[in-house]
């Protein structure tokens, strides 16, 4: 019994988590709208900064919103995508390909994001990004490994012009030419049909199983700066992970 108020305060950023998100179905915040500002948040759920932050993060990773510097909490979307989380909790254990691999450059434009692509990449509709195209492969014989689809902010266009473009993560060039350090990044992981867009560029069949690996990127302020977007056709990748248990330390 003496553990229940314990309890009901660990959970109280859910609670508020689910009170937003409820408001956001029903439409009492709008798509393109703001959500009350924290301060707001606090007084409404007698809740500290901490805790309606927290209550925020929820929002964040289900897509429903951004949080945009100097302007608020922007709502992006009214119903979270129907996909399983994995969240990645350090940088330290983020993806990253084989030095062995390589990205072919096979198109570049400017791109506005509609409502369909701001819920896949985590953004507000309207914004403007710069995308870069890509195939993946391991050798110049072997087929395809993936297509990529890489969103960078416009000011960070020249990446492509790098010598190292094809064979050095993008958001280490970023880091290196403009100076823009990864705060905290984010990762999805899920399962579709090989978009029919694709299938030519990887030799495989529209519709088949694949593997998608979409990788957020923030810097200050949680500013979302690039995002990957990596489609695998069945049978071409894998990931794995090793985990150890950790031990506690002796007293």
């Amino acid at each position: 019994m003496l553990d229940r108020p314990q309890k009901r305060r660990s959970s109280r950023y859910r609670d508020i988590a689910s009170n937003l998100q409820r408001d956001i179905r029903l439409g009492t915040y709008a798509i393109g709208g703001l959500l009350p500002t924290e301060t707001e948040l606090m007084a409404r759920h007698s809740a500290s900064r901490q805790t309606v932050r927290e209550a925020l993060r929820i929002l964040m990773d289900q897509g429903l919103i951004v949080r945009r510097a100097g302007l608020g909490s922007v709502v992006i979307a009214a119903e979270p995508p129907v996909l399983f989380t994995h969240s990645v909790k350090s940088l330290g254990e983020w993806l990253r390909y084989s030095n062995e691999t390589y990205r072919e450059v096979v198109g570049a434009r400017e791109i506005t994001a509609d409502r369909k692509l701001a819920a896949l990449l985590k953004c507000e509709p309207g914004k403007h990004w710069f995308l870069i195209e890509a195939v993946r492969r391991a050798d110049q014989f072997a087929a395809p490994l993936a297509w990529t689809e890489i969103y960078v902010l416009r000011q960070f266009a020249d990446v492509i012009k790098r010598s190292d473009h094809g064979r050095t993560p993008v958001h280490e060039q970023i880091a290196r030419q403009y100076g823009q350090i990864t705060e905290h990044a984010q990762m999805e992981i899920f399962a579709r049909g090989l978009p029919a867009a694709y299938a030519s560029a990887l030799q495989a069949k529209a519709g088949l199983p694949a593997l998608t690996v979409v990788r957020r990127y923030y810097g200050a302020r949680e500013e979302l700066f690039e995002v990957t977007v990596t489609t695998h056709p069945e049978g071409r990748y894998t990931y794995t992970m090793d985990m150890q248990r950790s031990l506690r330390p002796r007293v």
